[in-house]
């Protein structure tokens, strides 16, 4: 490279280096230029667009090469040969022709082969272009120099035609037309640097030689007259067949516009002329489904159905603005309905004929599309059924027809049971199929003539008419509970849920729509109360209780958000010593007018009501942080509800209870009962686990009244057992509630399973608990629930006399 650039500087003429360069970019920009018009010219005029590429790039590429060695002054005088300068031109335009033609295939790699034709054509021209070099000595070249040269050219020409016509726009032709002449003056050079001339002043220099000044001139113009020629024919040619293209274009969009817009005036047209049609579009050829010669000649009358005739024959006379709804008849008989608009004019050859034009639009979808509405606007989207305002309308009418006819007609209302449980499990994906599912049962369960409706969410209620017997209802009634009990298949795994049913009649315990659902819906609370999965019929007195209940609603609300529960204490003590261990949180409730509450009774409503979350937080809270201050060698045990499990978080809030509190986790003591575990025992045991394994003592409650205990305790490693207070106050009358104390002690003996047992309120009941090793004790006997205030007295009391019995 230092060669190169010390003979470009010290052995050339730069001014005539720098025209050299500007001609071969000048030819190189003309040759991509002309191969761009060959490209888009058809097969004859891509031949002279070729032919016209080979000039420009030979003469270009030739011009360079004698510009840039008429500037070489190697210190000798020098002259050129004509006859091999005359061959060296026709080599470069062969050789460039040939290249143009290969690189014009545009197949994979004829880009760059055409290219690499040129590089090799442009070095053939230098080669015996040098050999018309005459000079007073000898000229050598450099064999290595040679080599590097010729690969110069061919590798940067296949290159710059691989970019320069990888498209046709004006940034790869200039990328291009550098890359070529980069890889021409690259060629030259290395090759002139290559030369070496030694001197012998009695060499002769032979008389028919070209002065170089003469040659320079005259290469120069005319290289510059031909490119400019060819450039100046490129850019016009491209000029001209970009109009022509874009006249074609304008005039093929006009026309398309045209035809759009004749399209999108009419969906169908008919021209007739006293009621024969004349002529027709393609539109209403392909709503009839009969080929637009086959309608001309028809009348218009043929088209339509027999009832749209009358319609149509009014506006088949005189123009009218409004338009009419008719019914096509189409080829395979089906009827179509559409809307129709009307307009006359005379004819121009002065004749006085009168044409009339129909146009037809199809109606079908916009007829559906009013149909899903009202369909929406009546039916349950997820299920189908009619939704409660078309159930209303229903019972309407039928209570109506029932008050002429003197039937009597039933309302049932249907409540699901479980069904928060299936949706808080398997999502609300689960939870709509099951809705899908119970609605077709419910269809599979009535009547054509009765309705069945989903009111809302997992609501639903039947009408059932024309009751000729009074245990009719009753008789639907099992029925829907019998089906919805079947299991139902959830995306494979089968899930059990079950309904309650209120019913009503009329006239009996209602006259209008409102009143029968009103006392329906109050039975069904009935029915949810006698354990789920039954029917009740109204009762006047249901009502009352159904108001009552809504009043205790109310007031628990209130009273959770007044605090005027409280959290009183039972002792847990050791069955052998009496010491007490720690104590049992129970909540209490006393209402400012009506007194005391049972929790056996607001428990459920709490649960039933949604405020069973709130409620078992604000004990879990409460104990928590009464039992921080006790002494640390006592527990608190605190009862967990089923409905709480059902929250995603109940082991994150209990051990943020924990820490908010100060209580450590192993004197904390949760109670579950085995109903709780079998709902859903793996996502209780999940959560327990987490609790367990935070120190928390897990006791199951109330062993013995399920139907898995063994299960449940090989499963989870629960701290404790309780023994229900059913078998302890039967344990001194009943042998077998003996033998199951008996049993269940030494089980928990067995597993290392603490046991207490509660309700114990003689002490001949506690002497035969120690007799048998019982663990822990709980009841009346040890003491009742107390409010915190007498609870540290008793620790008090409980204190001392442990002091001294000690000492």
């Amino acid at each position: 490279m230092l060669q190169v650039y010390d003979s470009i500087t010290q052995q050339h003429d730069l001014r005539l280096v720098i025209v050299a360069v500007f001609i071969c970019f000048l030819a190189a920009y003309t040759t991509f230029s002309l191969i761009g018009r060959a490209v888009e010219a058809g097969a004859k005029a891509r031949a002279w667009w070729i032919g016209a590429g080979a000039v420009a790039t030979g003469s270009g590429v030739w011009a360079t090469h004698f510009i840039a060695l008429i500037a070489y002054q190697p210190n000798v005088p020098v002259g050129y040969a004509l006859g091999p300068t005359l061959l060296s031109v026709l080599i470069a335009m062969v050789i460039s022709g040939l290249g143009l033609a290969v690189s014009m295939t545009r197949a994979i790699g004829m880009p760059l082969l055409g290219g690499a034709i040129i590089g090799a054509g442009a070095g053939a021209m230098h080669y015996v272009g040098m050999s018309a070099l005459v000079v007073p000595g000898i000229v050598e070249s450099d064999t290595s120099t040679v080599i590097a040269s010729l690969l110069i050219g061919i590798v940067g020409g296949g290159v710059a035609a691989l970019i320069g016509l990888a498209k046709f726009d004006p940034t790869h032709r200039l990328s291009g037309a550098i890359l070529l002449t980069l890889a021409i003056c690259g060629l030259h050079f290395t090759g002139v640097t290559g030369a070496v001339v030694t001197p012998d002043p009695s060499a002769p220099m032979p008389e028919q030689t070209v002065s170089p000044v003469a040659l320079a001139i005259a290469v120069t113009a005319v290289t510059l007259m031909v490119l400019c020629f060819a450039l100046a024919g490129s850019i016009l040619d491209e000029h001209l067949v970009s109009r022509s293209a874009k006249e074609a274009e304008r005039l093929a969009a006009s026309e398309a516009r045209f035809r759009q817009l004749t399209d999108a005036t009419f969906e169908g047209i008919l021209m007739h002329k006293g009621s024969r049609i004349i002529d027709t579009n393609r539109a209403m050829s392909e709503l009839m489904g009969v080929p637009q010669e086959a309608l001309v000649g028809r009348d218009v009358m043929d088209c339509v159905a027999d009832s749209s005739r009358p319609i149509l024959r009014k506006y088949m006379g005189d123009d009218i603005d409004t338009a009419c709804e008719i019914e096509l008849r189409h080829a395979d008989g089906t009827l179509i309905p559409a809307e129709v608009l009307t307009r006359t004019f005379r004819s121009e050859e002065g004749n006085g004929t009168t044409t009339h034009v129909l146009a037809v639009r199809d109606i079908r979808e916009r007829k559906e599309a009013e149909e899903r509405i009202r369909h929406m606007a009546h039916h349950d989207s997820l299920t189908g059924l009619p939704n409660r305002r078309m159930f209303m309308d229903r019972l309407v009418q039928v209570l109506a027809r029932s008050k002429r006819d003197g039937t009597t007609v039933a309302v049932l209302c249907m409540d699901l049971d479980r069904f928060k449980h299936v949706n808080d499990l398997g999502g609300h994906a689960a939870g709509d199929e099951l809705l899908r599912q119970v609605a077709r049962r419910l269809g599979d369960s009535i009547r054509t003539e009765d309705t069945a409706a989903r009111l809302g969410g997992d609501e639903f209620a039947v009408i059932q008419v024309g009751v000729a017997h009074p245990d009719g209802p009753g008789i639907m009634a099992e029925r829907l509970v019998k089906s919805i009990g079947k299991p139902f298949d959830l995306g494979g795994a089968q899930t059990m849920i079950g309904t309650s049913i209120g019913i009503a009649l009329h006239p009996g315990d209602g006259e209008e729509g409102e009143d029968l659902v009103r006392a329906a819906d109050t039975a069904l609370y009935r029915a949810k109360e006698a354990g789920r999965g039954t029917f009740r019929f109204f009762e006047a007195e249901m009502d009352v209780r159904l108001q009552e209940r809504r009043l205790l609603e109310r007031d628990l609300r209130q009273a959770l958000a007044e605090e005027q529960l409280r959290v009183h204490y039972q002792p847990l003590a050791d069955c052998g010593g009496g010491k007490i261990v720690g104590f049992e949180a129970l909540v209490r409730w006393t209402h400012p007018v009506r007194g005391p509450i049972s929790p056996v009774q607001f428990i459920p409503l709490a649960e039933e009501c949604g405020l069973i979350m709130p409620l078992g937080a604000w004990v879990m809270r409460r104990a928590c942080t009464d039992a921080a201050t006790w002494p640390d060698d006592k527990l608190v045990a605190v009862n967990l509800s089923p409905a709480q499990f059902r929250h995603a978080d109940l082991a994150k809030e209990i051990l943020a209870v924990l820490k908010e509190t100060g209580l450590p986790a192993n004197r904390l003591e949760l109670e579950v009962t085995e109903s709780l575990l079998i709902d859903d025992p793996d996502r209780v045991l999940a959560t327990l686990q987490v609790l367990k394994e935070a120190g928390v003592r897990i006791s199951l409650d109330d062993f013995g009244t399920g139907y898995s205990s063994l299960s449940y305790l090989q499963r989870f490693p629960f701290d404790k057992i309780k023994i229900d207070r059913s078998f302890v106050s039967q344990m001194e009358k009943n042998a077998d509630s003996m033998s199951i104390i008996r049993a269940v002690i030494a089980l928990g003996k067995s597993l290392r399973i603490k046991v207490t047992a509660e309700g114990v309120e003689s002490a001949s009941q506690l002497n035969l608990l120690q007799q048998e090793n019982c663990d822990l004790v709980q009841g009346y006997l040890l003491g009742k629930p107390m409010a915190k205030e007498d609870l540290g007295k008793m620790l008090s009391i409980a204190s001392a006399t442990h002091e001294a019995a000690a000492s």
